[in-house]
């Protein structure tokens, strides 16, 4: 293990601790940014740079900006208020974390080489696209679709957990009194 392997591994595990701590989400939204840099650098460090140039341009660059706006749009109004939207949701939080931590230390104890799982230089040897989309995608193409159904379903779900309540439609006070009195006539 190189000494490029072991910073690389602690700043990617810094800025993922950062993106899920930081109470500002423009911070986390940084983080998250660094966090798919250094990831690029591995990429390219395993001599897989169309890989490092795809996360780059691909998620350092356009799903950022995209997440940078949705915050910006989304979280003006609401702005650090210290209020938890969703109250009941907290133990449910807790058990998804406690076994996040256990699958991470089933995988951590179950750990092999990267280089022993996937031979990149024969799926490499073209360096088109074709050959690098057939490898990620090909065997495991329903998973790649599950998990992008499952991102734009947070997407989504942290859309709506941001919007405020419904409110009624603001009414003319003197509709507002036709209505009350429509009300008492018909009880």
């Amino acid at each position: 293990m190189s000494l490029f392997d072991l910073v690389a591994g602690l700043l990617l595990i810094l800025t993922a601790v950062a993106v899920v701590t930081l109470r500002n989400a423009v911070h986390a939204a940084l983080a998250l940014a660094g966090n798919f840099l250094v990831l690029a650098a591995v990429y390219m460090a395993l001599d897989a740079r169309f890989l490092g140039w795809i996360q780059v341009i691909v998620y350092a660059g356009a799903i950022m900006v995209l997440f940078l706006f949705v915050i910006m749009l989304l979280l003006a109004a609401r702005a650090d208020t210290g209020v938890d939207p969703v109250p009941s949701l907290r133990p449910f939080a807790g058990v998804v974390g406690v076994l996040l931590l256990v699958g991470l230390g089933y995988a951590v104890t179950t750990f092999e080489p990267v280089q022993s799982l996937v031979e990149t230089a024969p799926l490499l040897a073209g360096g088109t696209a074709q050959v690098v989309g057939e490898a990620l995608y090909g065997p495991w193409l329903y998973a790649v679709e599950l998990i992008a159904v499952l991102l734009l379903a947070a997407t989504v779900a942290a859309v709506v957990m941001v919007q405020p309540e419904v409110r009624r439609p603001r009414v003319k006070p003197q509709v507002a009194e036709r209505e009350r009195e429509l009300e008492e006539v018909t009880r």
